[in-house]
């Protein structure tokens, strides 16, 4: 998991890098007066997404619109595809998130430096505009997609976001918040109204957020911090949310209005940069019709990795069906939202444009993490190709050269020469680094467990009593057996159980207590407590 000295170097070496084509091209624009905010966990340093609003004037009527800009970290500009610190990026795929820590893409001095979008200081980033129909879609003849220069005004976390918004100051001094919020709300409502997942789902099952972290006074040195937490809202408002959460699971945190406006904004930024780059393709089409054959001009093309799922085929499933819509009707919310996913497909990276189920989305690239993705550092490649191709082509046109300092590598194609035309290179394949991701992902979900597991012994190893917990029983996965699956409110943790007392109830309410616990055989057994009592506090798990 540590960077060589090599790889160390490659940063340094980048770091130090002046070179940068978008700024050769003129392409580079200077949004340094935007009000950036970045809106992150408090442990983030990694910053890659900030985000502003910009007011405009309607020259029809003279009225006030927003402009919403998504600024990404231009990674690319310091890691460009020709470099050592591509190759570093290449090697590992992705930033990998664990209880105990994290594991970057790139070298911390660089992916904490250069790279990220550091409050006060002059940052490179790839930024969106977009503008906003009444209803929450996009207009997309409103995008702009530049690389720009841009410094992050106000660094916030998700929980100094929730207190300004609680107390008015996100209406108020910091009206952009506000607008966001707002914006963000509209397009939670609407993606809603299209069959996301947060709409067909209206009460997510919370899970558990793993925090372990050096402490003298634990056992091994080591105390466990365990919190639940709400992943959406469905668009409702946020004392609605908070109240269906409470009454589900009095152990979660109701969900993050600041949350939401970042999720939603960089869906947001990933539906936009699919849209942006059809009507682009649209437009060079029809500037190519008239276009003067004597100039040699560079082929121009955009690929980006669509991500797409179908939908289900509700009606070749009509039993299945009727069990569903029985949950929600019965306000069964946790087991309705566990059943609910046998109906998902597998989400699928493919070239063309294709509609995103789970999302409620026409399409959607995923390009908002370039330090900790390398799939989305290689969308960010392509998208700043495109621009550059286009740039270039336009120089042509009118009779310039395309700057000496530009070079084949920054095109993805050759330079164009009398008599030929020019040709591709180092063609982008957005397979590599999917198969290290999934591994990743494996590592991450094995790792929540085994701390998880590691929780409830140390529970079980300061008790005098059996340490149980109030359970819901979500579905039953194996009817001969009596194997169901139960969702334990206290742990966020989904767990297989046999039944000892015959048949259960989905939505039935349960106390289960620790029958064994071995975190490093991953073994965690549940059998029916005695009493329903003796559950364990949600606070660090207690020192040996």
């Amino acid at each position: 998991t540590r960077f060589t000295v090599e790889e160390e170097a490659a940063a340094d070496d980048a770091e130090q890098s002046t070179r940068d084509p978008d700024e050769i091209l003129g392409l580079r624009q200077d949004f340094r007066h935007f009000k950036v905010y970045t809106i992150d966990g408090e442990g983030t340093h990694d910053i890659d997404d900030g985000l502003s609003v910009e007011k405009l004037l309607n020259a029809d009527d003279g009225t006030e619109k927003m402009r919403y800009w998504v600024h990404i970290a231009d990674a690319d500009r310091w890691a460009p595809r020709d470099s050592e610190l591509f190759e570093v990026a290449k090697t590992r795929a992705t930033s990998v998130y664990l209880p105990t820590g994290s594991v970057p893409m790139f070298p911390e001095s660089v992916g904490n430096g250069v790279m990220s979008l550091r409050q006060g200081h002059d940052c490179c980033a790839l930024s969106l505009g977009v503008e906003l129909n009444d209803d929450g879609s996009i207009n997309t003849d409103s995008i702009i997609v530049i690389p720009s220069k841009v410094q992050v005004k106000y660094r916030l976390t998700y929980n100094q976001v929730d207190e300004m918004m609680d107390a008015g100051v996100g209406y108020f001094e910091e009206w952009e918040l506000g607008a966001m919020l707002t914006a963000a709300t509209k397009r939670r409502a609407l993606r809603a109204r299209n069959g996301s997942s947060e709409g067909r789902v209206t009460t997510p099952i919370p899970q558990a957020e793993l925090k372990v972290v050096k402490d003298d006074e634990a056992e091994d040195n080591i105390s466990i911090k365990l919190d639940i937490e709400v992943t959406h809202n469905a668009g409702s408002n946020q004392t609605s949310i908070a109240e269906v959460s409470t009454a589900e699971n009095e152990h979660a945190a109701p969900a993050s209005q600041a949350f939401l406006l970042v999720t939603e904004m960089m869906i947001m930024a990933g539906e936009a940069i699919g849209k942006w780059r059809t009507k682009m393709l649209l437009q060079d089409a029809d500037t190519d019709t008239g276009k003067d054959l004597s100039i040699s001009l560079l082929k121009n093309d955009l690929e980006l990795p669509f991500r797409s799922q179908v939908e289900p085929d509700f009606r070749a499933r009509a039993s299945e069906v009727r069990t569903l819509q029985n949950l929600k009707e019965t306000n069964n919310g946790y087991p309705h939202a566990w059943y609910f996913r046998r109906f998902f497909k597998p989400v699928k990276v493919t070239k063309e444009h294709k509609p995103h189920f789970g999302l409620g989305l026409s399409c959607y690239v995923q390009w908002s993490s370039p330090i900790r993705r390398f799939g989305d550092l290689q969308a960010h490649t392509a998208i700043k190709r495109y621009l550059r191709r286009k740039r270039a082509n336009k120089l042509l046109r009118d009779g310039s050269d395309i700057p000496s300092e530009i070079i084949p590598i920054d095109l993805g194609c050759e330079l164009p020469s009398e008599g030929s035309k020019s040709k591709s290179i180092d063609v982008i394949d957005y397979k590599v680094g999917q198969a290290l991701g999934g591994a990743a992902r494996f590592v991450q979900r094995n790792s929540i467990q085994y701390w998880i597991f590691e929780y409830v012994r140390r529970l079980v190893s300061e008790s005098a009593d059996e340490v149980s917990f109030e359970c819901v029983v979500l579905g039953c996965v194996d009817p001969e057996r009596l194997q169901y699956v139960v969702y334990a409110k206290e742990l966020g943790l989904e767990h297989r159980y046999l039944s000892e007392m015959g048949s259960l109830k989905v939505g039935q309410s349960i106390w289960l207590k620790v029958a064994n616990v071995n975190p490093r055989m991953g073994l965690l057994t549940l059998s029916l407590a005695s009493r329903a009592s003796g559950r364990a506090s949600r606070v660090t798990a207690p020192a040996a």
